[in-house]
């Protein structure tokens, strides 16, 4: 498991809250605010995994560097004066000039999970959604769906998170907020911790793979 996902589950324990606070009081407003959470949680799990595997592809030896890894753009000044850093100094900055460059994604969009992947990822573009649907079915909740039922299923979550966040969950001419139900948002919860753990267990799998 990376540091990513660690701090992606201390993050989500909020969400966890949400719902003791709906079971406690009934306001409709904090399962709502599931939506916000799971979605602001997966959007920062998907940049520090994307940091920290880019770093560890690049403290090879030799380095190992995807596509992506190789555009990450670098200012000239410090190309200029990466002769003089220390090792571990250098390690840093390649780790954030990674993050830099996938921080404002949105990553509850199914093709920003896999531009994101690729930065990490060595198996084909086409495989990506391959490879994490096959790991969420490992969780046993997802033997009856496909590939493009668990893309939709995230668009899904992202576009209602846009309409709490953007529209008060009011959508366009509506007379007032979209229902909201308890085990929606547990389902939310659920589907997208399950999705980061595959994601997870996926980028270990083919680290390891690398090494061996």
């Amino acid at each position: 498991m990376t540091a990513a996902k660690d701090k992606f589950q201390t993050h989500m324990a909020e969400a966890h809250i949400c719902l003791n606070n709906f079971d406690e009081v009934g306001n409709d407003f904090a399962l709502r605010h599931v939506w916000i959470v799971c979605v602001s949680a997966f959007d920062l799990y998907m940049t520090e995994l994307v940091s920290e595997a880019g770093l560890r592809w690049i403290d090879r030896t030799p380095p190992i560097l995807t596509a992506n890894l190789r555009q990450v753009q670098i200012p000239l000044a410090n190309i200029l004066n990466m002769h003089e850093m220390p090792p571990a100094e250098k390690l840093l900055f390649y780790r954030d000039r990674v993050y830099a460059a996938v921080q404002f994604i949105s990553f509850y969009r199914p093709e920003k999970v896999s531009e994101a992947l690729s930065y990490v990822w060595t198996c084909p573009s086409k495989e990506k959604w391959a490879r994490i649907t096959n790991r969420m079915k490992e969780t046993g909740r997802y033997q009856d769906k496909t590939e493009r039922d668990l893309r939709a299923e995230l668009s899904l979550i992202g576009d209602r998170r846009d309409l709490i966040a953007h529209s008060v969950d009011t959508p366009p001419g509506a007379g007032g907020q979209s229902p909201v139900d308890r085990a929606d948002a547990a389902q939310v919860i659920d589907f997208v911790n399950d999705l980061a753990l595959a994601i997870d267990a996926e980028t270990e799998a083919q680290l390891t793979a690398a090494v061996a």
